[in-house]
């Protein structure tokens, strides 16, 4: 089961961290009005033909809009039963990053 990730925790990968892969699992409408700063958008439905993208090892963060989002959940879930032995779920999403301080951005 993938573990779930704090915004402070997830700030500090992305920091730290060059190979890192942050996935906004949202509508591409949503992602576009905002979203978290080198995150890229790939909704839940379209994640199966896109994993080639990624190599197993590769440490990847998923998230969705709120908490109560189940996309980020089935997502890490999906990704785990696909071989990707380091995913974690973003805890809470974009409103989580907002609320804890950290900037978004839009496209």
């Amino acid at each position: 089961m993938a573990r779930y990730m704090s915004s402070t925790e997830l700030f500090q990968k992305m920091e730290e961290d060059q190979d890192i892969v942050v996935i906004g699992v949202l509508p591409e409408d949503k992602f576009k009005e905002e979203h978290i700063p080198g995150a890229i958008n790939i909704p839940l439905d379209q994640l199966p033909d896109r994993v080639r993208d990624f190599r197993k090892n590769q440490r990847i963060v998923v998230y969705g809009e709120t908490h109560t989002d189940e996309a980020s959940n089935k997502a890490a879930a999906l990704l785990e039963t696909l071989g990707f032995r380091k995913v974690a779920d973003f805890d809470g999403g974009v409103h989580a990053w907002k609320q804890a301080g950290y900037l978004t951005v839009t496209n």
